[in-house]
């Protein structure tokens, strides 16, 4: 996927934090970004053929949103497919797990779940990004945006394109505890 598409979705989040931010927008906005994080980041080879998982523990609008944009899309030759992990270890299973700020302070057992493995942990809270979360969602000037730790998914296996990196607010080299 090229370059041009992540800039599309950053020229989005642009104009749609032009005028009066919504949830909903809000919503659609990180759920583009979950998307086109499916075409920038490589995960270590897997014997698996079946479905790839992009886990959500959010708020109902947000998987509402998610679902709208996965909506018969694919990675490779694997049906992209959103569920809700009933607990962190169920979380080990996806390929994405997203950590929404409701969580608060169960975020550090979401994480701490699949730390190590190759699941890329997105967030949307300062408690996200302090637990060692690979990417996380901020609003800046009614902008969504959003600070990558390189360092941690490394360690994870997972391999961010610098084409993302470049696009990020923030990129860290040093892992959160």
């Amino acid at each position: 996927m090229p370059a041009a598409c992540i800039a599309a979705i950053w020229a989005a989040a642009s104009t749609a934090a032009a005028g009066q931010r919504t949830a909903t927008a809000e919503d659609d906005i990180k759920a583009a970004f979950l998307f086109n994080f499916t075409q920038f980041v490589e995960w270590p080879p897997s014997g698996e053929n079946g479905r790839f998982r992009i886990c959500t523990v959010a708020e109902p609008g947000f998987d509402a949103a998610v679902d709208r944009t996965v909506a018969g899309e694919s990675v490779g030759s694997r049906h992209i497919v959103r569920s809700t992990p009933a607990s962190p270890d169920d979380a080990r299973d996806c390929q994405i797990l997203f950590v929404g700020r409701q969580e608060g302070d169960r975020t550090e057992q979401w994480v701490s779940a699949v730390k190590g493995l190759p699941v890329l942990v997105v967030g949307e809270s300062a408690a996200a990004s302090q637990r060692g979360a690979h990417i996380n969602f901020v609003l800046e000037n009614n902008r969504v945006k959003f600070d990558v730790n390189n360092t941690a998914a490394s360690r994870s296996g997972l391999v961010i394109s610098s084409k993302l990196l470049r696009v990020a607010r923030h990129v860290s080299t040093t892992e959160q505890p």
